[in-house]
Formats: C-alpha cells, sequence, structure tokens
C-alpha cells in the first residue's frame, strides 16, 4: 500500500489488514515520495520501503503467485547511505511567489527521520527521544549553525551570518554527483537553494554579501510601497518617498536570478572582506554554453578586513526547448576560500508587479 506524508488515517487501515489474518505489512511510497521514506511509529509488523523497491516486490509477487517468500533480515542502522543528501518529497520548493527575483529556497539542512530529543507521550510510556520530519528539525540544525558563527563572529550582522551559510554550502554529495531530489534525479535550485548546509565552511567564508536596515527598507518600499514599510519598520516617520526603490534582482543577495534575455541583463553585488586582511580572489564562472555571463572586475584585490568591493554580473541566455529555468554559478576563489553564489535565469523573473500601496 503506498505511503503519503500525511500518514495518520493509515493506521486504521493496517489495523484491519492485520486484523483480518496478514502476519505483516509493507507500506511503500507513491512515485511522488520516490526514495523519501518518512518513518512512523507504526505496529512493529509493519516495514516501509520506497516507491522503486515497493515497486520489485509488487512485481515479485504478483509473478510468484502463490509461491512467492517474504523475509525481513534486520541489520541495524545503516550508516553511511549513498546517495546523501538527498532533497525530501515534502521539502518546500521555489521560486517565491512574492519575489521572484530572490532565490527559494535559501539552504537544504537535515531535516527527514531526525532522532531527536523531543519527549512524546504514548499510551503505554513516556519516550525521551522520538524521530521526527520536516521544518522543524532542519530549522533547529540551520539556527545551530548560525548560533555558532554569531559566536565566532559577535559583531556580524544576520544578513552576513546568511551569506555565510549560503556561499559556503555543499552542491555535491556523497558519492562526487549533484545533490539528487525525491526520485533521484538532479535536483534544482528550486528544491536545493544554495546546496546543503557545511557548518566548518560557514564559520570561515572567506568574503560575505551584507545587507542593513536601510538595503531592506528601499527594497520593501519597492515591493510592499509606504504601508508595508510602517508595517515591518515600526517607524511611522520613514517614509518611501524619502528612499529610492531596489528591486529583488539587485538586492545584494548572496544569490543571483535574473530573467531570461538575450540582450546582457546586470545586477550589481558587494563584498566584504571578512578573511585575511590581504587576499587576492578571481571569478570562476560555470554556466551552461546556452547562458553568457560576465563579470567586472573579474579580479578582487583586497588590503584590510572589512573592506568592501562591488562588482557587476552581466547575464545573457538563449530560452532552450521547454526549459522555465536554467543554472550556473559564480565562485570567488581565493588561496583559502571559494565563496559561491548560484545565477538562476527563469522565465518566470521579469518582475512580479510589486504589491506596493500608496
Amino acid at each position: 500500500m503506498p505511503s503519503h506524508d500525511t500518514p495518520m488515517p493509515q493506521y486504521s487501515t493496517i489495523r484491519s489488514i492485520m486484523d483480518a489474518g496478514a502476519a505483516g505489512v509493507v507500506l511503500f511510497n507513491d512515485e511522488a515520495d520516490g526514495y523519501s521514506i518518512l518513518l512512523q511509529d507504526y505496529y512493529s509488523r509493519v516495514v516501509q520501503v520506497a516507491a522503486a523497491d515497493g515497486i520489485a516486490i509488487t512485481g515479485y509477487a504478483k509473478s510468484a503467485a502463490s509461491k512467492a517468500v517474504a523475509t525481513f533480515t534486520y541489520n541495524n542502522t545503516v550508516l553511511g547511505v549513498r546517495p546523501n543528501p538527498t532533497v525530501a518529497s515534502f521539502s518546500s520548493r521555489g521560486p517565491s511567489p512574492i519575489s521572484l527575483g530572490v532565490l527559494k529556497p535559501d539552504i537544504l539542512s537535515p531535516g527527514l527521520n531526525i532522532l531527536a530529543a523531543w519527549l512524546q507521550e504514548t499510551k503505554s510510556a513516556s519516550r525521551p527521544f522520538n524521530i521526527i520530519s520536516g521544518t522543524s528539525m532542519a530549522t533547529p540544525h540551520v539556527s545551530g549553525v548560525a548560533a555558532l558563527i554569531k559566536s565566532l563572529h559577535p559583531d556580524w550582522s544576520p544578513a552576513a551570518i546568511k551569506s555565510a551559510i549560503l556561499t559556503t554550502s555543499d552542491t555535491f554529495n556523497n558519492i562526487g554527483g549533484p545533490i539528487l531530489n525525491e526520485r533521484h534525479g538532479k535536483a534544482s535550485a528550486y528544491d536545493r537553494g544554495a546546496g546543503h548546509v557545511n557548518p566548518a565552511r560557514a564559520a570561515d567564508p572567506g568574503l560575505v554579501y551584507d545587507l542593513g536596515v536601510t538595503d531592506y527598507m528601499v527594497y520593501i518600499c519597492w515591493l510592499l510601497g509606504n504601508k508595508g514599510l510602517v508595517t515591518i519598520v515600526h517607524n511611522p516617520s520613514l517614509t518611501c518617498e524619502k528612499l529610492p526603490k531596489v528591486k529583488d534582482v539587485q538586492l545584494n543577495y548572496p544569490s543571483i536570478t535574473v530573467p531570461f534575455t538575450s540582450t546582457p541583463f546586470i545586477v550589481n553585488r558587494t563584498v566584504t572582506n571578512v578573511g585575511p586582511a590581504t587576499s587576492i580572489y578571481r571569478a570562476k564562472v560555470d554556466a551552461p554554453k546556452s547562458m553568457t555571463v560576465r563579470v567586472s572586475p573579474d579580479t578582487l584585490v583586497f588590503s584590510k578586513a572589512r573592506e568592501k568591493k562591488t562588482f557587476s554580473v552581466s547575464v545573457s541566455s538563449h530560452h532552450v526547448d521547454e526549459q522555465e529555468s536554467m543554472e550556473g554559478s559564480l565562485s570567488w576563489v581565493s588561496e583559502k576560500h571559494v565563496v559561491r553564489s548560484p545565477i538562476v535565469v527563469s522565465l518566470r523573473v521579469g518582475g512580479p508587479t510589486p504589491l506596493r500601496s500608496p
């Protein structure tokens, strides 16, 4: 029987099957869930498998008919599962419907079948640990990384910490290939964001894309207008008439998202040196043939800590077949650091109509 992300109704079904005399139940994913096995506290005679395994088991049972034999072998906890990480079926996908020029999701972190110190009350006992999945597990992982970075760099802004997490994330899995989705196809930027969080590298990113209160204010003015500014900033004396308006694509974000266009689309970014005072970074672009990316200047020379450098990225592309998006990356590479930003070209970007009110 196929499983789904909301398993509660299956308890009664499984109990009915067992009450009818079944020795056990093999619960397998449907194709949408793929290889994401969401563990639940079912009965002891329930085995959960991925969609591909379920199809194989069903095929064997049908072909062998009355001669089919089922054997269950428990090999304890399996470590080093490959490929890993993969994007779970229930993980939220982008793009953001509100701001298409800002890549969402931002980052992947562990959130599937996490053994957590979460007290669960049952009819028979109180359990000090439980396995749980979802945002309530992924968020503490990233929050812990943010807290680690803040403890090491107490003067960093939230945006700098976020930048450090995004630009140092992993884009490859433990077998050296790209991060895969729940069906073991290549995950896109709208599945994984910048990549999978890497705490050790995030603590020492080299460069950060920083944002201050004013940067957010001018973006809010473009997106939401005065009403949004007053609601979010809580200062009625501030008005958008006194501020410029900055579109989402021009926000000093660690990722770059632009529309398909055969003529160069230019965005500007500013990085802050948080690594060695004297350092040189060179631009490295990874992009498909149908995407042309130029960076100016292509070399950043820093002579002191906290020094800022601004550069422009020009992206032009040709829409290929039925593609709604394509992606590449820009990495600033020094002797000690690689600062990577995803570049996404999308048919959906071109601006949503800003949600401004007069």
